[in-house]
């Protein structure tokens, strides 16, 4: 036996699984391509598999990762053609390879980059883009962050990086890091920061798309 981690795409319609299901869908495709899973032993047998910072509902990704165990001595050959040939629409195989090959822990996430997509019904208004890039520029940004342990009011300029926004014919798209790991800040508070601080401008809709992932010094996760 030994680890394996894969890294996945999230996409079209398949952002909307939940956790659980994307759990399910992993383990029923890699029984279907004939993955050589290893199974804990017991009465209530089950694979070990686990996604690394899961994404919310509704969002997608390009930069996923499942860590899992195989009982060969190597992950099996086309193992990526393999799964995607059984994938649910909208899940995507990149590479597979053994943990020992550059594995990194995923405790050492501390940030992810997104690409949010602020769209409108029709042109986007006067003025919204530079509106939201001079927000940003604030060096004090607070707004109430929520969290299992309550609600804390905190500048989420210190949990962000690195914001890029370009405007296109109905919408807006702003590429930022933000924090990961334990300090986490959904990419979600820069759209409620602008309803917060921009009230004149309505934002009708808005998607979240996971780009990369990286370590406290820059590093791409692997």
């Amino acid at each position: 036996m030994f680890k394996a981690r894969m890294k996945f795409a999230k996409e079209g319609r398949a952002k909307y699984i939940s956790h659980l299901d994307l759990m399910h869908a992993m383990q029923r495709s890699m029984a279907r391509c004939q993955m050589p899973l290893w199974f804990t032993e017991g009465f209530n047998q089950h694979a070990y598999v686990s996604v690394a910072l899961p994404l919310s509902t509704g969002y997608s990704g390009e930069c996923e990762f499942l860590d899992f165990n195989i009982t060969s001595e190597a992950v099996p050959e086309n193992a990526v053609e393999a799964l995607n040939d059984v994938f649910p629409e909208g899940l995507r195989a990149i590479e597979i390879y053994p943990q020992s090959d550059g594995g990194m822990k995923v405790g050492s996430i501390e940030w992810s980059q997104y690409r949010i997509t602020w769209g409108f019904e029709a042109d986007v208004p006067d003025g919204f883009a530079e509106a939201v890039r001079d927000l940003f520029r604030r060096p004090v940004v607070e707004i109430v962050k929520r969290s299992k342990r309550g609600e804390k009011i905190v500048n989420m300029r210190e949990l962000m990086r690195d914001l890029a926004v370009a405007e296109g014919e109905r919408e807006v798209t702003a590429v930022v890091t933000t924090a990961a790991g334990n300090n986490n800040m959904s990419p979600e508070y820069l759209t409620r920061a602008i309803r917060q601080y921009l009230p004149q401008y309505e934002i009708p809709f808005s998607e979240y798309h996971r780009m990369n992932v990286f370590t406290a010094d820059g590093t791409p996760f692997r």
